[in-house]
């Protein structure tokens, strides 16, 4: 089983990551935290907080900050059994190699403005290509998972921990992949 911490569009809140982070160990330990864009500060920031879990992140249209560190358009992450079994950083146009044997899910993770998002068909598309039967994406700042048909892979976006003025509301979102099954739950702060 693994358990992952999703989040999106943080824009420099780094108070609400850090509450977000504490929320999702609240439910069991966390094998990983995924940002899927638009952190808007540097990673210096976040390293500063001496987090266990590894951290891995694609840029988003907002990432300047982030300079000198180059992160990936997109990440390919496979999962196993026992855990992830490997992580890609892509560019857009790249392709990912074949799934391991072991390999249950590949999970794509990008910010989503390339794509058109929350448009889905070209999140799906690039999925497909890749394999990927779960996309994370952010940029919209909206709370979405959408299954689409049977052929198609799961797309999720988990919010943003920077919330719209007046709505008040942080959200993001516990991944637990075990075997064949994908369960999200979302959290607000």
């Amino acid at each position: 089983m693994v358990r992952l911490m999703v989040c999106s569009d943080i824009h420099t809140k780094v108070g609400h990551f850090q509450d977000a982070v504490v929320a999702a160990r609240a439910g069991g330990p966390v094998d990983a935290i995924l940002i899927a864009g638009d952190l808007q500060m540097p990673m210096a920031t976040i390293d500063e907080l001496n987090l266990p879990e590894p951290i891995y992140l694609v840029h988003g249209n907002n990432d300047a900050a982030l300079e000198p560190i180059h992160p990936a358009d997109e990440l390919v992450i496979d999962v196993a059994a026992d855990g992830i079994a490997g992580v890609r950083a892509l560019g857009y146009h790249q392709g990912a190699p074949e799934r391991g044997g072991d390999v249950t899910h590949r999970i794509m993770v990008t910010h989503g403005h390339t794509y058109r998002a929350p448009r889905l068909v070209r999140l799906r598309q690039r999925a497909a290509t890749l394999d990927a039967d779960v996309v994370i994406y952010g940029h919209s700042h909206r709370w979405q998972v959408d299954t689409g048909g049977p052929a198609d892979a799961l797309v999720v976006n988990s919010g943003t921990l920077m919330p719209k003025p007046g709505s008040g509301r942080c959200t993001f979102m516990t991944m637990v992949i075990d075997g064949k099954d994908v369960r999200v739950e979302r959290h607000e702060l």
